[in-house]
């Protein structure tokens, strides 16, 4: 798996070998940023200013890739302790260590975070677990979500996420097996 653009392209990002970690396939990757980038939303995404959460965070090469593309800070939330340690490694070899904050819990459960809140969030569960909603639950309960902010939730082709009033749908995209449904935060506070 490699960066598939931006300062870092075509840079090696260790994989998890064995795990019941499911990485986002590169076309879809690629996808994802050319939705995010192309400006179909109505302003540039990937700039200094931007902080992009990668929830279950697997490898990181979300995370990483948006760093790569011009992202300001990129947070991390991955479970289970081996994919944490990967995310750990590929920081540290391209050296991003000061643009990132890596969480090793459990992104459904309530926990407590001092990063910068969302301007974009990609989350990518485990397939047909519905582990997105009480996870973006924990995040707007923390005020970690910016007014406006891109919600991009991985889904498997055949799910459709369904996210609360408080995230306005934009669009849908399938991928080979994968959906990408794209919301916006709206939520007034």
């Amino acid at each position: 798996m490699n960066i598939i653009g931006g300062e870092k392209r075509g840079a090696k990002l260790a994989t998890l070998e064995g795990m019941h970690t499911r990485p986002t396939a590169q076309r879809t990757r690629e996808a994802l940023f050319n939705l995010i980038e192309g400006g179909r939303f109505g302003r540039h995404l990937l700039n200094e200013d931007a902080v992009i959460w990668d929830i279950f965070a697997g490898t990181g090469a979300i995370g990483l890739e948006a760093l790569s593309r011009g992202a300001g800070h990129a947070v991390f939330i991955e479970q289970n302790s081996m994919a944490s340690r990967t995310v750990g490694a590929n920081i540290a070899k391209l050296g991003y260590q000061a643009r990132t904050t890596i969480h090793h819990l459990d992104a459904t459960s309530d926990f407590t975070s001092h990063a910068s809140p969302a301007s974009i969030i990609v989350c990518d569960p485990p397939y047909n677990s519905g582990a997105y909603l009480p996870a973006l639950a924990a995040l707007e309960r923390q005020q970690k979500i910016t007014k406006d902010a891109l919600v991009i939730i991985e889904t498997q082709k055949t799910e459709m996420p369904a996210l609360s009033d408080n995230f306005a749908f934009l669009d849908s995209r399938t991928y080979g097996k994968a959906r990408l449904g794209l919301f916006r935060y709206v939520l007034h506070r």
